[in-house]
């Protein structure tokens, strides 16, 4: 590792208090991007690949040169997303009760396993709450049932 590599780690060491890694690279790219430097050499100080400084030049040389200090959200794609309008118009059929239904349902009609959290959690984050059911009294005989129903009536 050469003098200048040590140079360039405490460079980034030091932005890295005020500013994330990825933000730190971005800026120490742009900066050796306008003063010309080699950008194989860019490439091989800062860790970055060809593709992400061919970005970044795009962004200095557009006028949105301001998107270089922010950062966008990641987040993993969801599979169930894709399956959505099937798996509401299956669910709103009114033939599936239980979320063991739903999981076998979905894994039929997707091919995507998912445990029956995750489809209560999925189905939570777009509006569908689950019922309380409750039990009817454990006697054995039809007319406890029918006076259990009349007297909430």
């Amino acid at each position: 590792m050469g003098k200048n590599s040590v140079r360039v780690q405490k460079v980034m060491s030091l932005l890295s208090r005020i500013f994330c890694l990825t933000v730190v690279k971005r800026i120490l790219c742009v900066v050796l991007i306008a003063f010309e430097v080699d950008t194989e050499r860019i490439c091989q100080e800062l860790g970055l690949s060809y593709k992400s400084l061919l970005k970044y030049r795009a962004m200095l040389d557009s006028e949105g040169y301001e998107q270089l200090l922010h950062m966008e959200k990641h987040t993993r794609a969801n599979d169930l997303d894709d399956f959505k309008g099937l798996i509401f118009r299956e669910l709103d059929s009114g033939a599936y009760r239980t979320l063991r239904e739903i999981a076998v349902m979905i894994e039929k009609k997707t091919g995507l396993k998912r445990s029956r959290n995750r489809i209560q959690i999925f189905l939570r984050k777009n509006g569908y709450k689950p019922l309380k059911v409750g039990f009817f009294p454990g006697e054995g005989r039809w007319g406890k049932a029918e006076d259990v129903l009349s007297a909430d009536s």
